[in-house]
């Protein structure tokens, strides 16, 4: 049988096979396009998951550059400044590339530092187009950080000892018109181990007396003089019990830093003189003459490691918001008129000392800053000042004529404390024993800033807690 089609129809089919064709492109291409928006959609969502870890990396980062300057600091005042860098770069800067793919701030209110970090996931081959980018926040309390990283292996550190009045682990001797104004205690429960001088005039002023756990005070208070008494000697107070002993351990004298960049001797005397605008180690600092060393701190902490620091007349002078650490190896000696960062706030200078050579300062020298001196002996005389908190090994510790250590504190656990002539401390001191003689006395000041005594080593505690920094931060999508 033969079909026979008709021109009209041949039109049609034609028409039908067009009509075919173009649904089937329409097709195609919404297959198509489909298939690429689901392709742009799991390579868009990729890169943000990659960017998000990325500034999870940067949180890491931060929190590493925190760790590793309170290691060797005992604080970290970060600069208001973003870090830029690369997973994998060995370190992170203040300065811009095109190819960053992390980008952090860091700042720090009150105990708290606060992180903020971008990530940027870039097209590969496309250096500085950006794809995608996620941030994310962080807070930690410096305590926190200080447990789960400084710390390290599980262990809590120690806070400091409790400070709170006059401490002597052993003797208290008290002669001529010498005064204690405050609380004042010792572990003692030896005969006479407390002993006031002839005449009325040695006292504890405004404060109690205690001594050790469950001795009679008619046995360890010596009251020399016809008619004196408790009523004479602690006219403001009681004589009590302590609870328990005290204990007063040294703290962890720190390591010193040991990448410093090494620069050359320093020697100035005459005109001459110097800025120091960076960290580094000096085998000898010596400045005479009445001179002039600038150290310029910025806003940053300043490292600076110094083999011998001889300032025989003349003036390290600060410049700058940022704190000083001042690491001395072998000798320290600051003589005649010498100051250091006179009139500046103590808590911006830090100085560790860790030479054997006694330090006498029996001039009319000048010291703004904290001192924590390893082992050797000190002798504050003449018409020296100190602001300052002063941390010592030494088995002496003398302070005499006009000399006033304003130091807050001075902590001397294993060392003889003496005043004699006019010397005043005022702040607190803990010493083995302590001795003052003539017009001396001890102020108790309840105003001490404790920051430099925070910052030290005193050891750990084990703890059964097992969460680390991530856990016991806020984390914040951004």
């Amino acid at each position: 049988m033969v079909i026979r089609i008709l021109k009209s129809e041949k039109g049609f089919a034609m028409v039908m096979a067009l009509v075919i064709m173009l649904i089937a492109a329409v097709a195609g291409v919404t297959l198509w396009h489909v298939g690429n928006t689901d392709v742009l959609e799991v390579e868009r969502d990729a890169n943000e998951v990659e960017a998000f870890y990325l500034a999870k990396s940067g949180v890491e980062i931060a929190v590493g550059l925190i760790k590793n300057n309170i290691k060797v600091t005992g604080d970290y005042q970060p600069p208001d400044a973003f870090f830029y860098g690369k997973l994998g770069d060995a370190s992170f800067s203040n300065t811009e590339t095109p190819d960053y793919s992390i980008k952090f701030h860091i700042d720090k209110e009150g105990n708290d530092f606060i992180i903020e970090s971008t990530g940027y996931a870039r097209t590969l081959g496309a250096e500085g187009t950006q794809v995608a980018a996620n941030a994310l926040g962080f807070k930690i309390s410096q305590n926190n950080l200080l447990d789960r990283v400084v710390g390290g292996g599980g262990g809590n550190p120690v806070p400091p000892p409790t400070l709170d009045m006059i401490f002597s682990l052993g003797e208290i001797e008290m002669i001529g018109s010498s005064k204690i104004v405050g609380n004042t205690g010792t572990n003692s429960i030896a005969s006479n181990s407390v002993a006031f001088g002839g005449g009325p005039q040695s006292i504890i002023d405004n404060g109690n007396l205690y001594i050790g756990p469950g001795a009679d005070w008619h046995t360890v208070v010596n009251f020399n003089g016809w008619g004196q008494s408790p009523s004479t000697r602690v006219p403001d107070g009681s004589i009590l019990n302590l609870e328990k002993v005290r204990n007063y351990p040294l703290p962890q004298f720190p390591d010193f830093p040991d990448s410093l960049t090494t620069k050359d001797s320093i020697e100035l005397n005459g005109n001459s003189s110097m800025t120091i605008a960076d960290d580094g180690y000096y085998p000898k600092i010596e400045i005479s003459s009445n001179t002039t060393l600038k150290i310029d701190t910025g806003n940053e902490n300043r490292i600076i490691r110094v083999g011998e620091l001889d300032v025989k007349q003349g003036h390290i002078v600060l410049q700058g918001t940022g704190r000083l650490y001042l690491y001395v190896e072998n000798n320290f000696d600051l003589g005649g008129d010498s100051t250091i960062n006179q009139n500046g706030d103590f808590k911006n200078v830090v100085i560790y000392y860790a030479g054997a050579n006694d330090l006498k300062f029996t001039g009319n020298q000048k010291l703004f800053g904290s001192i924590y001196i390893k082992n050797a002996n000190l002798t504050i005389g003449g018409s020296t000042g100190i602001t300052g908190h002063i941390v010592t090994g030494a088995n002496e510790v003398e302070i005499s004529g006009d000399a006033r250590a304003y130091s807050r504190i001075i902590y001397a656990p294993a060392a003889s404390l003496n005043l004699n002539g006019s010397a005043a401390i005022k702040g607190l001191a803990v010493a083995k024993d302590i001795q003052l003689i003539g017009n001396s006395f001890i102020y108790y000041d309840s105003s001490m800033n404790m920051d430099f005594f925070n910052q030290l080593d005193w050891g750990t505690e084990e703890s059964s807690e097992s969460a680390n920094w991530q856990e016991v931060g806020l984390w914040k999508e951004l």
